[in-house]
C-alpha cells in the first residue's frame, strides 16, 4: 500500500500545484481513490481514539464519492495540496527509526 499512497499522494500535489484543464471524470477517480485509501489507512490503525484515525476519517468524508461534498475548484486545490501533503508526511515518518529513551 506504500506505493500506492505515494502515487496517490504525488496525484494530489501536483492537482493542487498545477491549474491542468482536466475532465471532470478525472476529479471523480481521484475522488474514488483518496477515500479507499483513506478508509484503509483508518482501518489499519489499532487505537481509534488516536488522532491520526480521526484525520483519515475527516479525508474520508471529504473525498467521499458517494454523497461528495461541493467546494470551489481553488478550495478542493488548497484540500488537495493539504491532503497529498499529510499522505506523504505519515507515509516518510514511519520509515525513520523511532528514538529510544532510557
Amino acid at each position: 500500500m506504500k506505493n500506492y499512497t505515494i502515487i496517490i499522494s504525488i496525484i494530489l500535489l501536483l492537482t493542487a500545484i498545477i491549474d491542468f484543464d482536466i475532465p471532470y471524470w478525472y476529479y471523480q477517480l481521484l475522488r474514488w481513490a483518496v477515500c479507499i485509501l483513506a478508509v484503509l489507512k483508518a482501518y489499519n490503525i489499532k487505537d481509534y481514539r488516536n488522532t491520526l484515525f480521526i484525520i483519515f476519517c475527516i479525508i474520508a468524508i471529504l473525498f467521499n464519492p458517494i454523497a461528495p461534498i461541493y467546494f470551489d475548484r481553488d478550495v478542493w486545490r488548497v484540500v488537495d495540496g493539504i491532503t497529498g501533503g499529510l499522505f506523504l508526511f505519515f507515509e516518510f515518518k514511519k520509515w525513520y527509526p523511532q528514538k529510544v529513551s532510557n
